[in-house]
């Protein structure tokens, strides 16, 4: 069948004639002067939507862009002196932030090294040395009234780290004040009987396994057997919706640092994104052959699962993809938690302490027998620093030196915090002021023991000032390794008088 290409006719009846008349130029001109001002023309726009743009960011953010313009004015810089390094594994930006804090005093003047602090600070980046200027007798205890009828499961806290959740098997959930250690209120759920059906119950009617809150405080997610995720007004305290699109058990919930993006894991093998604000399910992503146990995330849109399969895997979920660690596990991974964004530590069922890094295939440093005969419960880090935490069944959380630079966990532990019973839980503060530990009489994840010396409560630890403030933790830091050296130098000089 031929086409025959004909004027279209209007609906008036005349005929609308064909465009014939094409632009002829001429390319044997001279067109400098006609390509200057298109230049000039164009430099214009540029310089008026800059100017649009400059006048409608906030402070906030004029001031994060003009440390960004700096730094990079300074890298690459650095880069031209051959001071910077290529990456270990050539893998790109996931392992440019183990030197970041280096880079602060780095020859450095002190407006950039101001404007660097304050940019690694506002993407999470900043490494705090603290392990070595910490000391167990400036950390204070302080024991919560028992307020759940069975044990604790999870915790949550807030980015402000004033107010605290916690989980239990009795299907409810216990809002706490951090500052007084007193329950402020209790969010309905009640376990279904054959009285009580599930449907008429306003909250979980099964038990608890996992509580998240955003890191305003504004939403609170919950989780559990129920298979079914419940989304919280914490400033309310009433429930907003409900996700169900697990089909099982639900273990693990976490937000995004400073977004409303949920992600969950289940013992369905599945992990999921949901975004709170639409109140809307984003997608699912699968690759354990086990039930998943734990999930973590810091700020980018990564997260990291364990699993009974024993292995550990890494989600990438804008390129929905995932990076599988294999360790040497003979048993369950039980609990993971997120150092930096490259770094996790995970614990398992046979008692071993896991240093990961998205670098290796493998584990980095394992520390075996950690907590002893007994398995480990629980695991939580100080987000980008050197300390991270460990519970089981043997009464203490122990705290462990993790360098980062080295990717080795520094055996034996820095010190050992008496608490009674499963620690089922654990969870340090963003800045680094407590380290809360929920608690009880059995596992989180079956009733295989009983510890009757257990409390189904929340203990909270206060960690020192310099803890959280960062210039003091690298002062002492710095004067720590100061007095090593001098002590270095004092013995060899010693030697040498001997000699």
């Amino acid at each position: 069948m031929k086409h025959s290409r004909e004027t279209r006719t209007p609906a008036n009846g005349t005929k609308r004639p064909r465009r014939e008349a094409k632009l002829n130029v001429d390319w044997d001109l001279d067109s400098n002067d006609e390509d200057s001002d298109v230049d000039d023309h164009r430099k214009s726009q540029e310089d008026t939507l800059a100017d649009a743009q400059e006048h409608a960011e906030t402070p906030a953010e004029k001031r994060l862009r003009v440390a960004r313009e700096i730094l990079a004015k300074v890298q690459a810089s650095q880069r031209r002196a051959g001071e910077t390094g290529s990456d270990e594994d050539g893998s790109g930006s996931d392992e440019d932030d183990d030197d970041d804090t280096a880079k602060l005093n780095n020859g450095l003047d002190p407006v950039t090294q101001k404007l660097h602090h304050d940019l690694l600070r506002a993407e999470g980046r900043l490494r705090r040395p603290v392990a070595a200027a910490l000391k167990q007798e400036d950390i204070s205890y302080h024991k919560c009234p028992r307020t759940h009828r069975l044990s604790v499961t999870c915790i949550a806290l807030t980015g402000a780290e004033d107010v605290a959740y916690t989980g239990s098997k009795d299907c409810s959930i216990v809002r706490w004040d951090v500052e007084t250690g007193k329950r402020v209120t209790r969010f309905p759920g009640r376990p279904a009987t054959k009285q009580i059906a599930a449907s008429s119950i306003k909250g979980h009617h099964d038990e608890v396994l996992a509580v998240a809150v955003s890191t305003d405080g504004r939403y609170l997610a919950s989780g559990g057997k129920d298979k079914v995720i419940h989304i919280w007004d914490a400033r309310s305290n009433t429930l907003v919706d409900s996700f169900s699109g697990h089909r099982d058990a639900v273990s693990g919930l976490t937000f995004l640092n400073g977004k409303h993006t949920l992600y969950s894991s289940s013992f369905d093998r599945s992990v999921r994104a949901w975004n709170v604000d639409e109140m809307a399910y984003i997608e699912s992503l699968f690759g354990h052959q086990a039930p998943i146990l734990g999930i973590d995330c810091l700020y980018r849109e990564r997260a990291v699962t364990c699993s009974m399969d024993r292995s550990v895997r890494y989600w990438k979920f804008p390129e929905e993809s995932q990076l599988v660690l294999q360790g040497v596990h003979k048993s369950s991974i039980d609990t993971i938690a997120m150092a930096d964004e490259t770094h996790f530590v995970s614990g398992s069922q046979e008692g071993t302490l896991a240093l990961w890094s998205t670098a290796k295939k493998k584990p980095s440093s394992i520390v075996r027998r950690a907590h002893g005969d007994s398995w480990i419960c629980s695991v939580a880090a100080m987000p980008n620093a050197d300390i991270a935490a460990s519970g089981a069944a043997d009464g203490y959380v122990k705290l462990w030196n993790v360098d980062t630079t080295v990717r080795r966990i520094k055996a034996p532990s820095l010190m050992s915090l008496p608490v009674p019973g499963y620690v089922n839980a654990l969870a340090f503060g963003a800045s680094g002021r407590v380290l809360l530990a929920g608690c009880g009489q059995e596992h989180r994840l079956g009733r295989w023991e009983r510890k009757s010396g257990g409390r189904n409560t929340l203990h909270i630890f206060r960690l020192p000032e310099y803890v959280h403030d960062l210039d003091a933790a690298a002062a002492l830091k710095e004067a720590a390794e100061e007095a090593e050296r001098e002590d270095a130098e004092a013995a060899s000089d010693e030697e040498g008088d001997d000699k």
